[in-house]
């Protein structure tokens, strides 16, 4: 073959490869990833050195995915604007690809002031004019869903699949944009996945494509406007500031809480704001671990009219309230804040579910508050439930509870019957470990003759009752509350026997642990000449009772009594002359 044919042979070899299709075009240039020849998706103003992924069409041949692909062409800057650039936000009309400003986060360190968006971005073209309702889909700024002035430094993206999901497959190395902007990998996660909706034809990821939303962060749920809340970005935050999220805030323990703080000092309109938001969801809020605390500070600090609207979205659901860990507190706090004739309608559910409230670990605190605060005459059913189970009641861990709430507020024709089938089961309840604090409760704050029955009961069994754990408790509220006369008659009862025999009541009890506090006590309250006779008794056995344990805890409380009343008698022992000074 002759030269000149060579030449020509080559020339035709050199205009095939100029007319074949770049991998980014069909023969003309139009925008990554799409089918059609369009313009760029990006309506930012991108800077010669800062093109934004809507920026490719005019990118010359060797600016990175060219003829250069082998490489990427990734080298430099301006490719696929992964240097500069920043990728967009994805989710608005606009993919944003390139917003007009450099990123600016926790990992560009160009700058030495701190960046802290204000709020007024929240409704600017940047921000979303509100965040929604929860789940709702909105703009997010920055890269990948980073705000620009995020300070939060995101996690690694651990699984090599969201490449895959955004159709950059071929750019994704370990799971992990190759050269992308720090961060940028998180978009995944910062933002909750919503309803797919197409860019656009001509968009990043051609038709029938997903947008991955922007508006919750998909590792913890949270709208952003409350992410940023939680980071300590808005020092100054106004309940004006979080309208549309109020149910939101109220679920976080941060929220919740300068929730909680604003209503106090609140406006009525900021209050109106506010309670418009949670009167929709207020079951929910009611149950809900930090919610329930905003709903009562609305009996607290609401008006008059807000406190009603609440009662009536309690009713029909006060006992499922009433069982449940957050709400029976919320029906506690209503019954201390609404008027009678509301709280007449909420302790009516109960009825008929008396029993089941009483030994329910919730339900209890409710049937107490009910006692504390309704009428009395409106509680009846709550007696009448009570009949032939006192014993049960007396002898439950929350049953004993609701009794004492009885024996404080009721009437004297309702704590009658209660009282009678209390005084028949005296003995047993005063060694049960719950029954012992319905007695003292009798003994503290009951009647004259009720008292005198339970003194009664312990006359003659002082010695073994105040051996006893719980019974001790009781023996020691006798001589307390007893009379002088009932009080004298229980002293007597451990002195006036041989005080000499090691096996005297009195020295027992000295010994024991629990009893050694029944002879503290009765140091305490005895009277003066009681004292002396019970101090001479003790006297004898002050050697012995420097081994036990317990024994020195008489030996202490008789030197504190010598120091009260400036006796110096020296170290405690026996007297020389026989005599107590």
């Amino acid at each position: 073959m002759s030269a000149a044919a060579q030449q020509q042979q080559q020339q035709q070899q050199q205009q095939q490869q100029q007319q074949q299709p770049s991998l980014y075009n069909n023969g003309q240039q139009q925008s990554l990833y799409s089918n059609t020849p369009g313009p760029s998706a990006s309506h930012s103003h991108n800077g010669p050195n800062n093109p934004g992924l809507g920026g490719l069409q005019n990118m010359q041949p060797n600016s990175g995915l060219g003829s250069n692909f082998g490489a990427l062409g990734l080298q430099q800057s301006n490719s696929l604007g992964f240097g500069n650039s920043a990728l967009g936000s994805i989710g608005s009309p606009s993919l944003g690809l390139a917003n007009g400003q450099g990123r600016r986060d926790s990992f560009d360190r160009n700058s030495t002031s701190t960046f802290s968006p204000s709020l007024g971005e929240y409704g600017r073209g940047k921000w979303p004019q509100n965040y929604g309702a929860l789940g709702t889909v909105t703009a997010s700024p920055g890269p990948l869903g980073l705000s620009s002035g995020s300070l939060t430094p995101p996690p690694n993206m651990s699984g090599a699949s969201s490449g895959l999901q955004l159709g950059l497959g071929p750019f994704v190395s370990g799971g992990r944009l190759m050269s992308a902007a720090p961060g940028s990998e998180m978009m995944k996660f910062r933002n909750g996945a919503t309803t797919p909706s197409s860019v656009g034809a001509g968009g990043l990821f051609g038709a029938g494509a997903g947008v991955i939303g922007v508006g919750l962060d998909k590792m913890t749920g949270r709208s952003r406007l409350l992410e940023d809340f939680r980071n300590n970005r808005f020092p100054n935050l106004q309940l004006r500031d979080i309208a549309n999220h109020i149910v939101e805030f109220s679920q976080d323990q941060h929220g919740s809480r300068f929730i909680q703080q604003k209503l106090e000092r609140a406006t009525p309109a900021e209050k109106q704001m506010v309670f418009t938001e949670i009167i929709v969801g207020t079951y929910a809020l009611m149950t809900d671990v930090f919610g329930n605390y905003v709903i009562q500070k609305f009996f607290e600090f609401g008006s008059p009219e807000q406190k009603s609207t609440l009662a009536q979205k309690i009713r029909g659901h006060v006992l499922p309230l009433a069982l449940q860990m957050y709400g029976c507190r919320v029906i506690q706090k209503a019954l201390e804040s609404v008027p009678s004739d509301q709280q007449k309608e909420i302790v009516r559910e109960l009825d008929g579910h008396v029993l089941k409230c009483v030994k329910d670990q919730n339900g209890n605190h409710v049937v107490q508050k009910c006692i504390e605060c309704v009428d009395p005459m409106q509680l009846q059913f709550i007696i009448d439930a009570f009949e032939g189970q006192v014993l049960s009641l007396s002898t439950h861990p929350y049953g004993c509870r609701v009794i004492q709430r009885i024996l404080e507020h009721c009437t004297p024709e309702q704590t009658s019957p209660v009282l009678n089938e209390l005084h028949h089961n005296t003995e047993t309840l005063i060694q049960d470990q719950y029954g012992n604090y319905v007695i003292q409760h009798v003994l503290e704050h009951g009647k004259p003759e009720d008292k005198l029955r339970i003194v009664t009961a312990v006359k003659g069994k002082v010695l073994s009752l105040s051996q006893h754990k719980f019974a001790s408790n009781v023996v020691e509220k006798c001589v307390s509350h007893a009379t002088r006369s009932e009080r004298a008659s229980l002293i007597d009862e451990v002195i006036s026997f041989n005080d000499a025999s090691p096996h005297s009541p009195l020295h027992t009890m000295m010994k024991d642990q629990y009893a050694n506090y029944v002879v503290q006590k009765m140091i305490d309250v005895a009277e003066p000449s009681q004292r002396k006779l019970l101090m001479h008794k003790i006297r004898p056995h002050v050697s012995t009772l420097r081994k036990y344990t317990y024994g020195k805890h008489i030996l202490a409380k008789l030197e504190k009594y010598f120091l009260k009343n400036n006796v110096d008698l020296g170290p405690i022992g026996p007297p020389s002359n026989g005599v107590i000074g």
